[in-house]
């Protein structure tokens, strides 16, 4: 790595919690181990009670326990930042990321308490993870209210999904593949199509899902990010990413649903759901699929759909792209693999062996487990990227709003009523589903 960076202080609010310890310290441990990050950067939880470092350190992240401080503040009350303010005086550096690792909705007053108490400085930024709203008026009031204290170039909203090494890699590999870039359009592509499968349950997350639902939680952010990556305008130098965020936004812009919502839009719920939730009542969606169509000239007459669910077969993340097939040619697929096993994969036509004239099925693939280098986590990522100031994996507040744009009709469709919530049994393969939409 060029490490030629500005010293920086890591402020994480909620450092005690479950966000922090499960992903933030050891992620901090493995970029400190890994890089010469280490030299140019401290470490300072807040906690809301009175916290020593040894607490929270592990055997995996004990690594970094000289660089780790704790400092006890409400962050609630305005005056308390004092402390925060002596504590940056005695231990100054010449950038502080602020790391939100606590529930949405505190997120706000403390934004506005730190540009109260000074703290917004140009050295200073904002990490903040999602959700960035509950609809569009609200994610409107949100960015409103952060603006007020710092400037856009400040504030890095986290994706994780973007900081995926083959998301990472879409840009580059149209840029670089002649094969793929000049086949990149309507006139080669019948139709996209692009899933995040969950295996896993509600575990710790009733009340919030419960306040959110398979459409705000991933398809607002999510899907919509990797659907504005797969259609955006590919650059001329693949490692030029400073516009990367530019061209996403200009993706999402031209994005708009199907208009007949009843056929276009699917949502259903795992049987177990009403029951973990102490709901009888509720109709929140734990799967959701819909179809988008883009109006770039490129992408005209060009199917998007987009589906994710929870308590599935299996976990996926993919995206697949379906050409069209032309005359006695076998149509080809394209699969840009997220998660798990990350990695590219092209079904290709061939005869197959032998004396019958028979055409055969095989993959070409690649899998980014086969490096040498190691895979850094998303959170590794998305925090050396803030380090640098490269916005280029995070979320700008245009694409934020356009999101939401996207899906609010949804959301005031289903707020009606009478929109059929079908029930489908945990462990079922989300092909099965689909077939049903």
């Amino acid at each position: 790595m060029d490490e030629n960076l500005p010293s920086t202080l890591l402020v994480i609010f909620g450092v005690s919690g479950d966000l922090s310890k499960r992903y933030l310290l050891p992620a901090m441990a493995e970029i400190c181990a890994s890089s010469d990050i280490r030299a140019h950067l401290k470490l300072l939880g807040v906690s809301r009670r009175p916290l020593a470092a040894e607490e929270i350190l592990t055997d995996t992240t004990r690594r970094i326990a000289g660089q780790l401080s704790t400092i006890q503040l409400d962050y609630t009350q305005p005056q308390e930042y004092q402390k925060l303010k002596d504590y940056l005086k005695e231990h100054p550096a010449e950038q502080v990321i602020f790391y939100f690792a606590v529930p949405p909705d505190a997120a706000p007053d403390i934004i506005k308490h730190l540009g109260a108490a000074g703290l917004n400085h140009d050295g200073a930024k904002l990490l903040l993870e999602k959700p960035f709203g509950t609809d569009l008026a609200s994610a409107k009031e949100l960015i409103n209210q952060t603006s007020k204290y710092f400037s856009e170039d400040q504030v890095y909203r986290i994706d994780h999904y973007l900081a995926k090494t083959v998301a990472q890699n879409i840009s580059v590999f149209l840029s670089s593949n002649a094969l793929f870039r000049n086949v990149w359009s309507k006139d080669f592509i019948e139709y996209i199509e692009i899933v995040v499968a969950e295996k896993i349950g509600l575990e710790n997350r009733v009340a919030f899902y419960e306040k959110t639902g398979a459409l705000r939680d991933i398809v607002q952010s999510h899907l919509l990010q990797l659907a504005a990556l797969t259609l955006m305008e590919a650059s001329p130098d693949p490692f030029d990413v400073g516009d990367v965020p530019a061209r996403r936004l200009a993706a999402l812009k031209n994005l708009e649903l199907a208009p007949d919502l009843t056929s276009s839009v699917y949502r259903a719920q795992f049987e177990s759901y009403k029951h973990e939730v102490g709901n009888p009542d509720s109709q929140v969606e734990t799967f959701v699929a819909l179809q988008l169509a883009s109006k770039d000239e490129r992408w005209k007459g060009v199917p998007i759909y987009l589906a994710t669910g929870k308590n599935l077969d299996r976990r996926l993340t993919q995206i697949r792209v379906n050409f069209k097939k032309s005359t006695a040619a076998q149509a080809n697929t394209l699969i840009l693999r997220i998660q798990p096993d990350e990695g590219i994969e092209l079904d290709l036509w061939i005869r197959k062996p032998g004396y019958q004239r028979q055409l055969q099925e095989q993959k070409l693939s690649y899998s980014f487990a086969q490096s040498d280098s190691r895979l850094p986590d998303a959170y590794e990522q998305v925090l050396v990227e803030a380090i640098r100031s490269d916005h280029s994996l995070f979320t700008g507040s245009g694409e934020v709003l356009e999101s939401w744009r996207i899906i609010q009709p949804v959301l005031d469709h289903w707020h009606k009523g009478k929109v059929p919530l079908p029930l489908y049994k945990p462990g079922t393969p989300i092909e099965q589903i689909l077939k049903n939409t």
